[in-house]
């Protein structure tokens, strides 16, 4: 045993891994196998003004959703909300499995479905202003975009779609308005030739009021963007 594997063998006796959810202590990992168990994987696609399911990628209820809605679990479930907000603000990059697990299995449900074709589709990531990118020291989003890709092969664009405008934590806003204001005019596509024409995933972790998510496709569909799906972990 070298020295970083037993200075990594004292620190686990020292400092258990526990669960994120209910604290238990793990020998490893990020989330207990009963943690694990309770959580709903849904399957098929919803409507992003509604929330009715969709069955397969088809038309929306509202025509005024430009997208449709792929969201893997329910914001509700207590150890996915954990697991959200580990990566989003403690930065523990060990709930990355988990998470894995989670967007694998409604992929394979879902997406991964013979009946859904993934011909020219890309996959990209709702974008952090980079003032915020460096303090955090990642995007969740582009984490979770590439955890997709690894099931789907259908590459990551990156760096594509971005945010000019640093905009206040949706979380501090109360109604939809102000956060539909908070976000006007924040992205923009870099090189539109790179989206025109294409079908996109469109990833971010979790989609609660949908104010982010719809101004990004917005940008996306003015440069020429086809069919977008909007991939998230959960919604709320």
């Amino acid at each position: 045993m070298n020295g970083r594997s037993l200075l990594k063998r004292l620190i686990s006796v020292i400092f258990p891994p526990l669960c994120v959810n209910c604290r238990r202590r793990m020998e490893d990992g990020a989330l207990c196998g009963n943690c694990e168990n309770l959580i709903e994987i849904r399957s098929g696609f919803a409507c992003p003004e509604c929330g009715r399911r969709l069955p397969e990628a088809g038309n929306v209820c509202h025509e005024k959703a430009k997208f449709i809605l792929a969201a893997a679990a329910p914001y509700e479930n207590p150890a996915v909300r954990e697991l959200i907000c580990a990566l989003k603000y403690q930065r523990i990059k060990t709930v990355l499995e988990p998470i894995s697990k989670i967007t694998s299995k409604y992929i394979e449900k879902t997406i991964g479905n013979p009946k859904f074709e993934t011909g020219n589709f890309v996959l990209i990531s709702i974008p952090l202003h980079p003032e915020k990118e460096r303090e955090r020291g990642f995007n969740q989003a582009v984490l979770i975009a590439r955890i997709v890709n690894d099931k789907l092969g259908i590459g990551v664009q990156e760096n594509n779609l971005i945010r000019v405008r640093r905009t206040s934590s949706q979380t501090k806003t109360k109604s939809y308005e102000e956060r539909e204001k908070n976000v006007a005019g924040c992205f923009e596509v870099k090189n539109p030739e790179l989206v025109a024409g294409k079908n996109v995933i469109l990833v971010d972790d979790v989609f609660t009021s949908g104010a982010t998510m719809k101004e990004a496709v917005r940008v996306l569909k003015n440069a020429g963007a086809r069919k977008i799906i909007g991939f998230v972990v959960a919604k709320a």
